[in-house]
């Protein structure tokens, strides 16, 4: 397994477990830890050994979406560069949405814009009960380009409407009805008595026929189309480039209210 330096990844036989591993910043997405994601889940998804993966986030909290200095830092570049930047955003996710294996996805403390992505493209998603979510880029001046396109068929048109357009911070029990999250555990201990319980009937189904089993269901409603992928990634570039996307991120991290803010 490779040397890794923005997630944590063990393999304990069949079982494989992922952690997001940037506490400092919240588990906030960089281009080396999308990166790195996207490797861990290319060796997961060839291996044969491995059975099961497990994504969590490291001191106490899943991902609070892109790193903003990331996300801000496109002066001076083209849109098909800044296309190219955010290909490996949705390749990160294609890697976990296609994985031949169960994923689970066990939450803690919030999941925040492009984390509500890893969530959307998992199989198995556990929350714990104190867990916040928001679907957040419209208030600092972003659109959710390419999450859309996992979240819309996992959650439709009408959750995806309010979640995206509001910006609603919201909790387990209304990230449940959405159809984002499937259980929710009482605390910690409880999470983690649920991964296991999710790991012991994964291990107990046969590995093929979970794989075509996903498979069916894409040929069955493969929602998921190319050119919406392709429609998302514009729509994220277009808006990382945007003088309000700039605004909102430098507004955010000089802790200030966006120009746009209006009292009322």
């Amino acid at each position: 397994m490779s040397d890794y330096q923005t997630i944590s990844v063990a393999v304990d036989g069949p079982v494989a477990r992922l952690s997001l591993d940037r506490p400092e910043v919240r588990n906030a997405l960089n281009r080396e830890m999308i990166g790195e994601i996207t490797s861990a889940f290319s060796e997961f998804n060839e291996n044969p050994d491995v059975r099961v993966v497990i994504l969590r986030g490291n001191g106490g909290v899943f991902c609070a979406g892109g790193d903003l200095n990331w996300m801000k830092n496109v002066l001076g570049q083209t849109e098909e560069e800044v296309q190219e930047d955010s290909r490996h955003l949705l390749n990160m996710y294609r890697s976990i949405n296609g994985s031949p294996k169960p994923v689970i996805a066990g939450l803690e403390g919030a999941v925040i814009a492009g984390g509500l992505g890893l969530i959307a493209c998992s199989d198995v998603v556990i929350a714990e009960a104190e867990t916040k979510f928001c679907v957040s880029e419209v208030k600092i001046g972003l659109t959710p380009g390419i999450i859309a396109a996992y979240m819309l068929p996992r959650i439709g048109l009408g959750w995806m409407r309010y979640l995206s357009k509001t910006a609603a911070l919201f909790d387990c029990e209304t990230a449940r009805t959405a159809g984002l999250v499937h259980e929710i555990a009482a605390d910690t201990a409880d999470l983690d008595n649920r991964i296991a319980t999710h790991i012991k009937l994964a291990l107990g189904a046969s590995p093929d026929a979970i794989a075509r089993t996903g498979q069916l269901i894409d040929d069955l409603d493969n929602v998921i189309t190319e050119e919406m992928l392709s429609i998302g990634l514009i729509y994220n570039a277009k808006a990382r480039l945007s003088d309000e996307a700039q605004e909102g991120i430098s507004s955010f991290l000089e802790k200030r209210k966006p120009a746009w803010v209006a009292d009322g």
